[in-house]
């Protein structure tokens, strides 16, 4: 829990420092989903981010954008959530990776719990990662380059909402102290 306020307070530091210039951000997206994507982003409170670097994944380009959601009125918790807008606008990945860690003691538990949520159905997916004993949060979003900035919000308020409901209801049993 220490390590976790330490990155917290590190990375919080981190966004105040960027966030002074959230102009520069949006002229260093490249692709025109994120471009639109984070000048939409800029007008809702509570929201902070910084545009990443760009990555190729079978034949496809990918922008990456961290976004960073506390002290809003949508949610009592912090979410780090990591997005990647295709270039061609049609699709969108986020994540949210250690949503929660866990002790080795409650690998079983975990993953059965995991498993009975991912058996529920929905947008979202959860993994229990074995190499950092964490839960990470996957979603996938189909877009059009004319609805990719509605959809990519849509999908990031639903990613914020669901991983507050299964910490809430779940997982925080077995958040490591």
């Amino acid at each position: 829990m220490k390590m976790t306020r330490r990155v917290f307070a590190f990375a919080l530091t981190m966004t105040l420092l960027l966030s002074l210039s959230a102009a520069a951000f949006a002229d260093g997206a490249r692709f025109d989903a994120t471009k639109s994507f984070v000048k939409e982003l800029e007008t809702i409170d509570g929201f902070t981010f910084t545009v990443g670097d760009v990555i190729e994944d079978s034949d496809t380009k990918y922008e990456l954008l961290k976004v960073n959601y506390a002290g809003g009125e949508y949610s009592d918790y912090e979410s780090n959530i990591v997005m990647y807008f295709s270039e061609n606008g049609e699709e969108v990945t986020l994540y949210t990776f250690n949503l929660i860690a866990f002790s080795a003691a409650d690998f079983q538990k975990v993953l059965e719990t995991v498993n009975d949520i991912n058996a529920q159905g929905t947008g979202v997916k959860l993994y229990v990662d074995t190499s950092d004993n964490t839960v990470t949060a996957e979603m996938y979003q189909l877009a059009t380059p004319e609805t990719v900035t509605d959809l990519a919000l849509t999908a990031l308020g639903f990613m914020i909402g669901y991983t507050d409901r299964v910490f809430e209801e779940t997982l925080r049993t077995y958040a490591a102290a």
